[in-house]
């Protein structure tokens, strides 16, 4: 397992230095823990442009399953954080500490830090692409020291090149500190590429899923238990079942497979 240096890359996707990484499953993974990545998210909104991807075991399995198009996105990430306490377990079996920094509570860690009183400084401009205009309303009620725009996105864009296009041109030419990209596996992460590819020069785009929809309530976050034994999948299957039973129960399996074809041989 080869360690990913603090480096500066300067590759056609304008990504600036990263914070130490570790390769595994074929993906890097930050070895940032979540207030240190607030911290680095919160003083990094300027240029470049950079983004961060929030991999958990069906984002490993869908790179896996179209690398030549996935993994250059992915390995282009400024912040590649594990989402997933089945990718921290398989990882420390083969002797690697992950930290665990999920899209969701890092959202809503980092707004809270982002609309403390005692931040004397100009309020970030954030733009959240995907979730309906009443959940963005409900952000700027809880929020109000931070300013909020929001682009609705229309569905099947994981599916479609040109609404994805559309969608990224249109980020590109609004004004934001940070854009909240919700609009699910791999659209988000590809959309945050274009964003690149297009021109834009600064900001931070996170590519954070159903997150709002948690923060603000219009889905239910397993509780605190069933996420330390690692299966809010099931919790979230439950809800979802007919969204969700493939994802869960065909596609995200397949990391185990994934695991042994790619553990190193002293482990294996």
């Amino acid at each position: 397992m080869s360690l990913v240096a603090n480096e500066t890359r300067s590759d056609e996707a304008g990504v600036a230095a990263s914070p130490p990484h570790v390769g595994f499953l074929g993906l890097r993974f930050c070895l940032v823990p979540q207030p240190e990545v607030i911290a680095l998210i919160a003083e990094g909104c300027g240029a470049p442009y950079r983004y961060a991807v929030t991999p958990n075991a069906y984002h490993v399995v869908t790179v896996h399953e179209a690398p030549e198009r996935l993994l250059p996105v992915y390995h282009g990430a400024w912040l590649s954080l594990c989402d997933s306490r089945i990718l921290r377990a398989l990882a420390r079996l083969d002797g690697c500490s992950l930290p665990l920094v999920t899209g969701s509570d890092l959202v809503a860690a980092l707004l809270a830090a982002l609309n403390a009183p005692d931040r004397q400084r100009t309020p970030r401009r954030l733009l959240v692409v995907g979730p309906p205009r009443e959940q963005v309303a409900a952000l700027r009620e809880t929020y109000a020291n931070l300013t909020f725009d929001v682009l609705p996105a229309p569905a099947g864009l994981a599916g479609d090149a040109v609404a994805r296009q559309a969608v990224a041109r249109a980020c590109v030419e609004r004004s934001w500190d940070i854009l909240l990209l919700c609009v699910g596996c791999p659209a988000q992460e590809l959309i945050a590429r274009q964003i690149a590819e297009l021109g834009r020069t600064s900001g931070i785009a996170l590519c954070v899923g159903a997150a709002i929809d948690f923060l603000t309530g219009s889905r239910v976050r397993a509780p605190r238990w069933v996420q330390k034994l690692g299966l809010e999948w099931a919790y979230r299957l439950a809800q979802e079942p007919g969204r969700l039973w493939r994802r869960y129960l065909v596609e995200s399996p397949k990391i185990l497979r994934i695991f042994m074809a790619t553990r190193s041989p002293r482990s294996r």
